[in-house]
């Protein structure tokens, strides 16, 4: 899953000189000349540098055919095949051998067979998955990389996005298979425009609350899935309409669950559900909430919705 040491070398020694040289043609941080200043650089700084670089993506070229470094042939074909990577934002799906499985968040979805460079994703993200990342892939030696910057965003997923993405990755295994080149890739498919939503009865989403955003965010399935990250943008800095989700989710749930408790037998129960988890069940209300002291922190048990099954 990751490249080994000789090609870790070369492609930071490739990827910082082309950088280097960015530098030189537009002269964003003066001193600055060669790849090992470029490692030495703060992230702020290198980010400048790299958004010049995908910003005028005629540069892989241009240095290909200069080669100010000199360069062999096959060296230099690397830095120009560079010109096709794929920027945009990409989940991150499973880990597998060799690679991990990037998935784009947006049409046409393609899965992408990604190698990690000297660190394994598992260590950059966690082991639990799916997780929403920004990055650049690039091709590499007839595998796929990303670029050496990879931002993930702590977005939770509930059952139900896990299971559209399961969904997704199973069209885009059909369609494209695993994607393991970007040599043959001629398009960019997470930089596309994102879709205009479709008008809806709202007559502008502009108009709306934050409060009544959340509540058509989240009035469908398909609308969780396709505005997740609305969603979590507002819950995040708004307490009030984090506890207006939770209880909405919760209580769509039970809903769900409902009739398969009843079928196994299930009746006058207090049952406490986080999204869509249920998490504890008891007799009495006043039992479930004892139960839930005992598991859940005071500010996590806020957001439980309780559900009373008659």
């Amino acid at each position: 899953m990751q490249l080994s040491k000789p090609e870790l070398d070369l492609f930071y020694r490739l990827y910082y000189s082309l950088l280097a040289y960015v530098n030189q043609k537009f002269g964003l941080i003066p001193g600055l000349y060669t790849s090992d200043e470029v490692a030495e650089l703060t992230v702020a700084e290198l980010d400048t540098l790299r958004q010049n670089l995908y910003r005028y993506n005629y540069l892989f070229e241009l240095f290909a055919e200069e080669n100010p470094l000199k360069l062999s042939a096959a060296h230099a074909n690397i830095v120009d095949g560079w010109k096709n990577f794929i920027r945009g934002k990409f989940y991150i799906y499973s880990y597998r051998d060799p690679y991990a499985i990037f998935i784009a968040d947006r049409p046409p979805y393609k899965a992408y067979g990604v190698c990690a460079l000297d660190r394994p994703f598992s260590a950059l993200v966690g082991s639990a998955l799916p997780v929403m990342t920004e990055t650049v892939l690039l091709p590499f030696n007839h595998k796929i990389i990303y670029d050496g910057t990879l931002q993930p965003y702590p977005f939770y997923f509930g059952r139900s996005i896990r299971g559209s993405l399961s969904e997704t990755y199973g069209k885009a295994i059909a369609q494209f298979g695993i994607i393991e080149d970007l040599e043959s890739q001629d398009t960019n498919a997470p930089s596309e425009p994102e879709p205009t939503p479709e008008p809806t009865e709202t007559d502008s989403l502009a108009d709306l609350s934050d409060t009544e955003l959340l509540q058509f965010y989240i009035s469908s399935e398909a609308h969780r899935e396709r505005y997740w990250q609305e969603i979590n943008e507002l819950i995040d800095r708004d307490a009030k309409l984090k506890y207006l989700y939770f209880q909405e989710m919760g209580q769509r749930y039970a809903q769900e669950y409902r009739d398969r408790w009843r079928e196994i037998g299930m009746k006058k129960a207090w049952i406490a559900l986080f999204e869509e988890m249920p998490i504890a069940s008891a007799a009495t209300k006043a039992e479930l909430e004892g139960i839930l002291k005992k598991l859940l922190p005071a500010h996590q048990r806020k957001l439980v919705y309780i559900y009373r099954l008659k």
